[in-house]
């Protein structure tokens, strides 16, 4: 056989076996038995309308009622347990029946259809095996699905429709295998006396179940939830049955105040739930909002348990992963008796009592958010046993630490810090008033597709790695200077406003101008050319600044090398080309002297040394120095004696010669001197004559 022809008959036999009872049942094939419920008495072989009520006859037939009566109308079912698949199958146009559909002793199989845009009201409705399928609406008082025989197990299946239950009396009950399917929206209002819905009353029996599916919608609500009944009344009973919701159905559950002794559950279930996919549970009780005794699981389902003086959410062995959860209570908001374990799933519990979230078992924590808001001085997060905590946010109002936190963020209270390396889930943001601490050698990752805000203030020791996005509004480190704002160590934004400048003390120069300079951008301030006290000054006044001044060397212009003679009493003229404002002090021989000792004026420096000081000189060479502020004139002078030589008589030959040898070259000055005297006197007299 060709394989894809088995494929497909694989296919069709495995959808067959997924369908609807109602889908499998042997639909009639028959035009519709139309009955007018508000018609005249009539009796056939179909129908018998009476003064007291409407007996439907046949099994296995299309019925389609209409119209309205205040009658009931009757079903007999059978005895036999070869005729259970028999069922009445019924077709509501738009039909009023406030006597309802009643079962008459043998336990009957029904199937009705609610037509779209058809609004239907019955006093109530039961079956121990109902179908119900349609997207109109059906009002009722009672819908109830009784329980099994030992011939026909019980079962309700409803498809689509809108049912409205006001429960007049007791409490509706569904057991046997129960399915809510597509957009079916079943809604039990109580009358303050008993919990709107129970399921599978009989406890211990295992074949009780109800499951929500695709968007179907279970919701169990008190008429007057906030005035007090004198017993414990709750939402939703479940005795013997699981519950199971997945895809994207719903369940809602309301209990009502009491004041007696036991307050009332939103959802109480002595057997195991799981709430699964993209389903959702709102909860709200006086004692525990969600209370299971046996083993809740929620994998990818939403969950919103409210307690008023009791648990958010209980149960003897609580399972989450994948879902979102939020639970309040006076006692531990999430309570897992014999265990709790949490992954990837992020848990708002807020106890107003207790510890917010609790197990006497062991406690586990992975890849998890994780905000557990107790009293002051009282744990968030306590296991009686261990505590493991593995890649999670974690805050918690208590100041406790685990036996095990690895690759985690751990607030307690405001203050926060990252062990190890971890990674932001989702979503997380710092509020204003808290601190987040990333120590040296610890990592903190935002991974693609997260988002992390910072409105409090994030210490950055260690490393910031963003994939994801980052959103500060309250910066924090990062250094500001005159050129560049602070940049923000998480987020590597520029924030604030620039430094002034930081100029350095010290004087920057040139050639021409000083300054001071800031040491981080060398802008300038103060600069303005060098201050001298005159032209001779070579250091700046105000930065230090030396420059190099041409100055000339001072000279004696007048008296160099000249010759006094003692006794001349004559003063001795000596001049230096210095400026006289530079004057400071003579020297004769190296040796500064007195200024009595001489006279001093401008022009340039003229020095005139007194004879009486002179006189004190010895008869020879000195030299003279005229001290000036831009150096030392110098220049040698000779101190002549007054004294002339006469001649020596010589004592002997030798002498004698000596002297005349003198006689002779003064002899012959004489006749130089003769010869110099006539020709000035011819001089003379030829001026004369001219």
């Amino acid at each position: 056989m060709n394989k894809k022809l088995i494929t497909m008959l694989v296919t069709f036999c495995f959808m067959l076996l997924l369908a609807p009872v109602s889908v499998m049942a042997a639909t009639p094939t028959n035009a519709p038995i139309v009955i007018d419920v508000g018609g005249a008495n009539v009796e056939n072989e179909n129908y018998k309308i009476t003064d007291t009520g409407i007996n439907i006859r046949k099994r296995d037939v299309n019925y389609e009622l209409t119209g309205t009566t205040d009658k009931q109308i009757n079903f007999w079912g059978s005895n036999n347990p070869n005729e259970v698949d028999q069922a009445f199958y019924l077709k509501l146009n738009n039909l009023v029946c406030n006597g309802g559909f009643i079962v008459q002793n043998s336990p009957v199989k029904m199937v009705v259809e609610v037509p779209k845009d058809t609004s239907n009201k019955l006093k109530r409705i039961s079956a121990n095996d109902l179908t119900i399928y349609g997207s109109g609406v059906l009002n009722t008082e009672g819908f109830t699905v009784t329980q099994k025989t030992s011939y026909m197990n019980s079962a309700l299946h409803v498809t689509d429709t809108t049912i409205n239950v006001n429960v007049a009396r007791n409490s509706a009950e569904w057991n046997g295998k129960c399915v809510i399917s597509g957009n079916a929206v079943l809604t039990y209002t109580g009358n303050g006396t008993y919990a709107p819905l129970q399921l599978g009353v009989k406890n211990g029996d295992t074949t009780h179940s109800v499951l929500l599916e695709d968007n179907a919608k279970l919701i169990c609500l008190q008429d007057d939830p906030e005035t007090p009944s004198e017993y414990s009344v709750s939402g939703l009973e479940s005795f013997g049955a699981s519950i199971t919701l997945k895809d994207n159905s719903y369940l809602e559950a309301e209990a009502k105040s009491t004041t007696g002794k036991y307050a009332g559950f939103g959802i109480i279930s002595l057997s195991p739930m799981k709430v699964l996919g993209n389903s959702k549970v709102v909860a709200r009780g006086y004692d525990a909002a969600l209370s299971v005794d046996n083993n809740l699981e929620i994998n990818g389902g939403t969950i919103k348990a409210i307690s008023k003086e009791s648990n958010g959410i209980y149960a003897n062995n609580l399972k989450i992963e994948n879902a979102q959860i939020e639970a309040e209570g006076y006692y531990p908001a999430l309570f897992g008796n014999a265990a709790l374990s949490i992954s990837n799933s992020t848990i708002n519990a807020t106890s107003t009592g207790d510890i917010a979230i609790f197990t006497r078992g062991n406690l586990s924590i992975e890849n998890s958010k994780v905000d557990a808001n107790a009293p002051q001085d009282i744990e968030g997060i306590k296991a009686r046993q261990t505590t493991t905590i593995n890649q999670s946010w974690i805050t918690t109002t208590g100041n406790e630490s685990y036996d095990s936190i690895n690759d985690s963020v751990l607030f307690n209270g405001n203050n926060g810090k990252v062990i190890g390396n971890a990674t932001v889930i989702g979503e997380e943001t710092v509020s204003s008033e808290k601190t987040l601490i990333i120590p040296e050698g610890t990592t903190l990752t935002i991974p693609d597709k997260a988002k992390f805000t910072n409105n409090g203030t994030v210490v950055v020791n260690g490393t910031i790695i963003n994939n994801g996005q980052i959103t500060c509004t309250n910066h924090s480190g990062g250094k500001a200077t005159c050129i560049q704002k602070a940049v923000c160590e998480l987020c590597n934004q520029e924030y604030g406003d620039l430094l002034e400048h930081n100029y350095s003390t010290k004087w920057m120069n040139n050639e021409e101008i000083h300054w001071q300079e800031c040491t981080v951008c060398h802008n300038h301030k103060d600069e303005s050319k060098h201050i001298f006290d005159d032209d001779k000054d070579t250091v700046c006044n105000v930065c230090g600044y030396e420059r190099m001044v041409n100055i000339k060397t001072p000279k004696i212009i007048k008296g160099q090398n000249s010759k006094w003679r003692k006794d001349s009493k004559i003063d001795f003229v000596f001049v230096s080309d210095a400026d006289y404002s530079d004057f400071v002090s003579v020297s004769i021989d190296g040796k500064i002297i007195d200024s009595k000792n001489y006279s001093s004026k401008e022009g340039s420096t003229i020095i005139t040394l007194k004879s009486d000081y002179l006189n004190t000189l010895s008869v020879g060479k000195h030299t003279i120095s005229i001290n000036s502020t831009t150096g030392s004139a110098s220049t040698e002078f000779i101190i002549e004696s007054n004294v002339v030589e006469t001649p020596v008589k010589a004592e002997n030959k030798q002498d004698v010669k000596k002297v005349k040898t003198g006689d002779d070259e003064n002899i012959i000055g004489i006749a130089l001197l003769l010869v110099g005297s006539l020709v000035v006197l011819t001089y003379i007299r030829k001026k004369k004559i001219d």
